[in-house]
C-alpha cells in the first residue's frame, strides 16, 4: 500500500466524520511528511462524501434554457484554473471538478491572459449564454487591468453583462442562481455550477491527469 492511497484514505475518514478540512489535512500532512505541493494537492481534490453528493446534484445540465437565469463568473478562479489546465498543471479531483495545482498567489498578468480570457467569453457563447456578470477580486494584482480587458472583450463580442470589481466575491456570487467556478463555498449556496475548463478541455481535446490515477499510482508527476 503506498503512502499517497494512505493519506488519501486517512484524510478521507476524518472528512467523513465532520472534521475541520484544515485540522485534518494538517494532521495527516505531518504524519505522512507530505511536502508543500503535495498537501495542496490533497487539500484541493479530497473530500467527504456528503460533498460528493452536494457537487453532484449541482452539476448544471448544459441543455437547460438559462435566457431567464442569473449567471456570472468567478473570474480569478476561472482564469487561473484554465491556465493551469493549458498549462498541464490541472487536475480532475475526486469530485470530477478540474482545479488548478500551481500553488500561486495573485494573479500574474502576461501577453497570453487576453487569449485565455477570450477563450472563457467564446465558451459561454458557444453555450448560449451571452448575458452573464464577471467577477473579479479587487484586492488581487493586476485586478483592474484585468478587468479592462475582460470589459473590451464582452463589447467586441456584443456579451451583455457587468465586469465587477469586489472586495466580496464569494458573497456576490453567492447571490446568482448559476456560477461558474470550481470554488465549493459558493458552489453549495448556489442552483447550479459551470465547469469552464473541463467544457475547454473537451472541446481542445486537451489531456487532464485524474486525481485518482495518481493515488493508484502513488507518485505526483504534474
Amino acid at each position: 500500500m503506498n503512502s499517497f492511497f494512505e493519506t488519501y484514505r486517512d484524510l478521507k475518514y476524518l472528512l467523513n466524520r465532520n472534521y475541520r478540512k484544515k485540522s485534518a489535512l494538517d494532521f495527516v500532512s505531518n504524519h505522512y511528511g507530505l511536502n508543500a505541493f503535495e498537501r495542496n494537492f490533497f487539500g484541493r481534490c479530497v473530500f467527504s462524501d456528503d460533498h460528493l453528493e452536494v457537487v453532484n446534484k449541482k452539476v448544471t445540465d448544459l441543455t437547460k434554457d438559462f435566457k431567464t437565469k442569473s449567471i456570472a463568473i468567478d473570474g480569478f478562479n476561472v482564469l487561473i484554473t484554465l491556465e493551469s489546465l493549458i498549462e498541464g498543471v490541472a487536475i480532475f479531483c475526486e469530485d470530477n471538478v478540474i482545479r488548478d495545482l500551481k500553488y500561486q498567489k495573485g494573479y500574474k498578468l502576461t501577453e497570453k491572459s487576453e487569449e485565455k480570457i477570450e477563450i472563457i467569453l467564446k465558451t459561454m457563447l458557444k453555450l448560449n449564454l451571452n448575458n452573464f456578470d464577471v467577477y473579479f477580486d479587487e484586492p488581487t494584482s493586476k485586478s483592474g487591468e484585468i478587468s479592462k480587458i475582460t470589459r473590451n472583450l464582452m463589447e467586441k463580442y456584443s456579451i451583455s453583462g457587468e465586469v465587477i470589481l469586489s472586495k466580496k466575491v464569494d458573497f456576490e456570487l453567492k447571490h446568482y442562481e448559476f456560477v461558474a467556478t470550481s470554488d465549493f463555498h459558493i458552489i453549495k449556496n448556489v442552483t447550479g455550477f459551470l465547469d469552464i475548463p473541463k467544457i475547454v478541455s473537451k472541446n481542445y481535446n486537451l489531456d487532464v491527469k485524474n486525481f485518482l490515477e495518481i493515488i493508484k499510482k502513488g507518485k505526483l508527476e504534474v
